[in-house]
């Protein structure tokens, strides 16, 4: 259901926990697992039941978010109050003093003011009183979107491929596309503040007060999920909007789960946080469940954190001990599983590690595991999908690191890694040249297989070759899914299942391959499917839940995101920003605006791949943040930074651009327009 600004919309009542109790099960806006409404936005128009008796209550599910209270107003019968609560409930029952009932009459629920206002999540009458309560949800602000974004972002183009959409996307106009800056300032502004909201909103309500840690699903904190596909994105979530909660909450959270779970050194078990104690798992089962959080949690912390922060320790401890409990016996040395996807997942953080610390026991690692693959000859994982595509990108980037670490097993490998690209293209492909879900017995193309959203992962590989190489062998197999995108077929298509996570896993491959091989065509897919089914640019309300689907979908948001600000952040980030930015040059073009006063930093990201991962080159990896612009952090680097509007140009340092551009914006002037470009000297 959409609803308009000072439009009334009736909704049906959707849930009856017992007589005379309605719940707002189609509220817009959930906190811990119920869904609400906010007052300051919405005003609750509720008519009483003809059977209400004059001694009947009148009860409010009223909510809580920390020490805080939170005023409702009320009025009913001519008369009118205020109630401010604080309870120790996420949600308690409180009765408002009406006086007495009568049937028919009206009780309209408000909040007045701004800031901490009641958020309701039911209504109910207790007594003799067993009939509905009738309830009329009227929109009276729209606060959580301010200069109401989504609607101007809906009216721009961008979904159709044409002359216009093409032109947003050529790779490095020489001069400011200042049309093309605005229109991502937008997008951008819509995507970061629905982030934030869910970050405080969502996320950080369903941490548990006892033992610290977040329960996304239930009791239970676990390795596979919880850990693996929650945590990491509540924590990007942070790390873009709101900085002051990844440096006390989430680091808390990861002091919590070493303190509480590991079990086997560092190795992990699953916890009870209602018993308060761990849940003991076979040696195969941690050794899992550490692998999905060490790649699928802590490297993506790691990739925008780099190892001044503690999620690199966690991440390489966690590593050692997996191999130092290795208990599979090869003839390359001991392993830690054979099942692919574990194996794949180590492969993929091994040549990080080895890139971050110098240390040659995990190239050694990583070549022990890529040996018992591919030495044998002929290796091609029978499934291409999420799951299987994991050791894919694994040998792929241990291939590019070998290169100069270790270059005669680069040698060594490349018969054997043609060989699995080449019988993938062959037997594992559609005739848009997409990789479908598992390898064919005969080759393609493969129309009648079902389409994954692993494709992109699959190509992560084919790119860490070419670019180790020096070559094109893969280009065109890569691009050409790419120019295909926008045909009806890939249209709200169910890549895997149906959950936004299925789209936002295809997104995510996508961008990975746009940033090698920019596509217009692949461009204006990823937008169409990152504003309509991802974000709902329509929608200002609907956010995403905390499970790992809804959190993958807020880690490929936030990807997609950093596109539409060339990775520049705002800090702090304020509801009603927006922020854009667009290539000129060898520079970017960067347009701010603001629904109220902002006084800030911009900051600018630094070639994360070199400085934080230690990589010779941007090697093609999954669980990454692109960069694409990024500063040197020092002092003897110096940028142009040009105020267009005001004429005014100053040389500032990569280091301060890094730390933070001080920047004003006032809603009453002209948005702030800014070039900024390295300053060239003369050799």
């Amino acid at each position: 259901m959409r609803y308009l600004i000072g439009v009334p919309c009736v909704f049906a009542i959707v849930s009856l926990a017992s007589a005379g109790e309605t719940l707002f099960t189609k509220g817009p806006q959930e906190f811990g697992g119920r869904n609400y409404y906010w007052l300051a936005e919405w005003k609750l128009e509720v008519t009483l039941p003809d059977d209400v008796a004059p001694n009947d209550r009148f009860e409010v599910f009223y909510g809580t978010k920390g020490p805080t209270r939170r005023p409702l107003h009320y009025e009913y019968d001519g008369k009118s109050g205020t109630l401010a609560e604080v309870r120790p409930q996420a949600f308690e029952w409180i009765e408002l003093p009406l006086g007495e009932l009568a049937g028919g009459k009206q009780v309209v629920l408000t909040g007045k003011g701004s800031g901490a206002i009641a958020f309701l999540a039911g209504v109910r009458i207790t007594g003799k009183s067993t009939a509905e309560l009738k309830v009329k949800a009227t929109r009276i602000a729209q606060l959580s979107s301010p200069g109401n974004q989504s609607a101007a972002w809906a009216k721009l183009p961008g979904f159709e491929a044409t002359d216009e959409t093409r032109s947003l996307w050529e790779p490095s106009p020489a001069e400011p596309d200042w049309r093309r800056a605005e229109r991502s300032s937008q997008y951008a502004g819509t995507a970061l503040s629905k982030v934030q909201r869910w970050l405080h909103d969502h996320c950080l309500p369903i941490r548990d007060e006892r033992s610290g840690l977040f329960r996304p699903t239930g009791r239970e904190w676990n390795y596979r999920d919880t850990a693996a596909d929650c945590y990491p994105f509540y924590v990007w979530a942070a790390f873009y909007t709101d900085k002051a909660v990844l440096d006390t909450v989430m680091i808390d959270v990861l002091e919590a789960e070493q303190r509480l779970c590991n079990h086997l050194d560092s190795l992990p078990v699953r916890y009870d946080m209602d018993a308060g104690e761990k849940i003991v798992t076979p040696l195969d089962t941690m050794i899992f469940g550490a692998s999905e959080y060490a790649k699928d949690g802590l490297v993506p912390i790691v990739e925008i954190t780099g190892k001044d922060y503690p999620w690199f320790d966690r991440m390489r401890s966690i590593v050692d001990d997996v191999f130092k409990h290795a208990p599979i016996d090869t003839p390359y040395g001991k392993i830690p599983s054979t099942n692919i996807e574990v194996n794949g997942e180590l492969l993929q953080i091994l040549p990080r590690l080895y890139c971050m610390t110098g240390e040659e026991k995990y190239l050694d690692w990583a070549h022990r595991l890529a040996d018992y693959y591919l030495l044998p000859g002929k290796f091609v994982p029978s499934r291409l999908s999420d799951h299987g595509c994991e050791i894919i990108g694994g040998l792929g980037l241990l291939f590019a690191v070998d290169k100069k670490a270790c270059p005669e097993k680069n040698q060594q490998y490349q018969p054997h890694m043609e060989y699995l690209f080449d019988e993938i293209l062959r037997r594992g492909t559609n005739s848009d040249g997409v990789i479908i879900g598992v390898l064919q017995d005969a080759p393609g193309p493969h129309d009648d297989v079902s389409i994954r959203d692993g494709w992109g992962y699959d190509f992560i590989g084919f790119l860490d070759y070419d670019l180790a190489l020096g070559t094109k062998r893969y280009r065109e197999a890569i691009c050409r899914p790419m120019t295909n995108l926008l045909k009806p077929r890939y249209l709200e298509f169910n890549w895997d299942h149906p959950s936004r996570d299925n789209v936002a896993d295809s997104v995510e491959g996508g961008l990975y391959l746009l940033y090698r091989y920019p596509t217009p065509e692949a461009f204006i897919w990823a937008d169409r499917e990152i504003a309509t089914l991802l974000v709902d640019h329509t929608d200002p309300d609907r956010l995403w839940g905390v499970h790992k689907l809804e959190a993958n979908t807020v880690r490929t948001v936030l990807i997609h995101t950093m596109l539409h600000t060339r990775n520049t952040i705002a800090r702090p980030w304020k509801q009603g920003l927006q922020l854009g930015a667009a290539p000129c040059g060898d520079g970017i073009c960067i347009f701010m605006k603001s629904a109220e006063a902002y006084e800030g930093r911009l900051q600018f990201d630094i070639p994360r791949h070199r400085i934080y991962m230690g990589f010779e080159q941007d090697w093609p990896r999954m669980n990454a943040v692109l960069e694409w612009f990024t500063v040197e952090p020092d002092e003897s680097h110096q940028y142009r930074v040009e105020n267009v509007d005001t004429g005014s140009t100053e040389l500032v340092s990569g280091k301060m651009l890094s730390e933070g551009l001080p920047v004003c914006v006032d809603p009453q002037e002209k948005p702030l327009r800014l070039v900024v470009r390295p300053e060239r000297t003369e050799e």
